[in-house]
């Protein structure tokens, strides 16, 4: 995945159009290389997680609403410090998978040298069984969400900001240990040589599990 100071990589869902309206689901998301990995759920007002989930991940912030604090959302951060940034690309890499239904959100994360990866994740198997995936790392259950109100059928976005609202934030890039000012590096390409996405496959299944 990019790596850097001043980098911003994103891959999230969304509707595009009339944004937050149709809700936003951010499956990897990072800054400047401080993992490890977020995952988040961005609404409009009334959608909140409960405190205590079963999932593997800490939890961030339980409301949801766009407009609490600065947009921070709810959110999850993975308990494997692999899952992002430099630490994921020098393990070579993993496996992330999200399931999506009316019922709950469910976020994974397998390090490339985990021997718990499910053989039907690791071969890119024509159906895939989540039920037999084990403890997600996030967890979004629609006890107190809507999700079927809140999300609307999105798109897959894989985007790289440079800089940006988040990254290059002033106290966030210096908190981040990162040289100069965010404005300064972005100036030079030279910085950026390891800032790109490598995908070996991006599957969709249905909700049968076929894909």
């Amino acid at each position: 995945m990019p790596q850097g100071c001043g980098t911003w990589p994103v891959i999230w869902e969304t509707k595009e159009q009339d944004w937050p309206s149709g809700g936003e689901v951010d499956i990897l998301e990072g800054v400047n290389d401080v993992g490890p990995n977020r995952a988040v759920l961005h609404t409009t007002p009334n959608c909140t997680m409960p405190e205590k989930r079963l999932m593997a991940g800490a939890t961030l912030q339980n409301d949801c609403d766009w407009s609490v604090n600065w947009n921070a959302g709810c959110g999850v951060s993975a308990p494997d410090a692999k899952s992002y940034g430099k630490a994921f690309n020098k393990n070579g890499g993993g496996w992330y998978a999200i399931e999506r239904t009316d019922e709950h959100f469910k976020d994974w994360f397998w390090p490339r040298d985990d021997s718990c990866v499910p053989a039907d994740v690791k071969v890119g198997a024509g159906a895939v069984t989540p039920e037999e995936w084990g403890l997600p790392f996030a967890y979004f259950p629609n006890t107190q969400c809507d999700l079927e109100k809140h999300f609307q059928e999105n798109n897959i976005i894989i985007n790289l900001t440079l800089c940006g609202d988040w990254a290059g934030q002033r106290d966030v890039y210096a908190s981040s240990g990162c040289p100069a000012t965010c404005e300064e590096i972005v100036a030079d390409p030279k910085n950026f040589v390891d800032a790109y996405f490598d995908f070996a496959a991006v599957r969709v299944y249905t909700l049968e599990g076929s894909q």
